[in-house]
């Protein structure tokens, strides 16, 4: 059996962090036929057309559209309807917008579905505290923000928001930190949980703060890893997306 016909029990998620639809799909050709989701982040959505992205769905290729919306509920939910229209299986929205936000995202999009203005209702995972901060500028930055004298721990603010997913049907799973992962998967073990800041051992971390290798968030819980400059700067793409396969089935 190749890897192009083996299901992964983690789901390995790829970055398509190009600025150009020509390189993102130079990518995809060295990858083709690997069991692998597609991020398409905020640098590629704005430098193509929708239609392009309605094409990789078209074409049977799972995309996770990560565009983290945060804005009033009902331009995020009018914004989801968008996504939704072009098929996409994943898309994420922040959950510092709140239950209002969420329930407006939920509202439109079923109303969507039932209308048959969209075929497919995408999977929303919630973005908690992204991962670039590291424990220091967390709490600085939201002490600023909110004139507070201290805030609560990463840790614990991912726990808060992983409450937050889990009790709003509309919410599918969370986005977080693999440093997180053990204890949102032990206290909300329902969520499906989209691990970013993926690395190897001895390498760069780049502005990721808090990083773990494919191996370690597998065993901390995480349902699938986003991979990006690993595999996309690799001398190699396809092997090395090869190799993590092999880590996480």
């Amino acid at each position: 059996m190749t890897l192009s016909q083996i299901s992964p029990g983690t789901d390995l998620v790829i970055a398509l962090d190009a600025d150009s639809s020509s390189r993102a799909e130079a990518l995809m050709q060295k990858l083709s036929g690997l069991p692998v989701v597609y991020k398409v982040g905020l640098e590629l959505f704005l430098g193509v057309e929708k239609a392009w992205v309605k094409n990789l769905t078209s074409s049977g290729k799972r995309v996770f559209l990560d565009l983290k919306l945060h804005d009033i509920p009902n331009t995020v939910a009018q914004a989801s309807v968008q996504a939704a229209r072009l098929g996409v299986e994943f898309l994420s929205i922040h959950l510092a917008g709140g239950s209002r936000m969420f329930d407006e995202v939920e509202r439109a999009l079923t109303e969507a579905l039932a209308s048959r203005s969209v075929g497919l209702k995408p999977k929303i995972l919630g973005i908690s505290v992204l991962t670039s901060f590291s424990e220091e500028e967390w709490r600085a930055n939201v002490a600023h923000l909110a004139q507070l004298p201290s805030v609560r721990p990463i840790e614990e603010a991912v726990l808060h928001f992983s409450d937050l997913a889990r009790s709003h049907p509309g919410i599918h799973g969370m986005v977080c930190s693999p440093q997180e992962a053990a204890s949102v998967k032990a206290r909300n073990p329902e969520l499906y949980l989209m691990v970013p800041g993926i690395r190897f051992e001895g390498q760069s971390s780049d502005d990721q703060s808090r990083v773990m290798t494919p191996a370690q968030a597998r065993r901390a819980g995480a349902t699938a890893i986003v991979v990006g400059r690993p595999i996309t700067r690799a001398e190699d793409p396809r092997r090395m997306a090869e190799m993590i396969l092999k880590d996480l089935s």
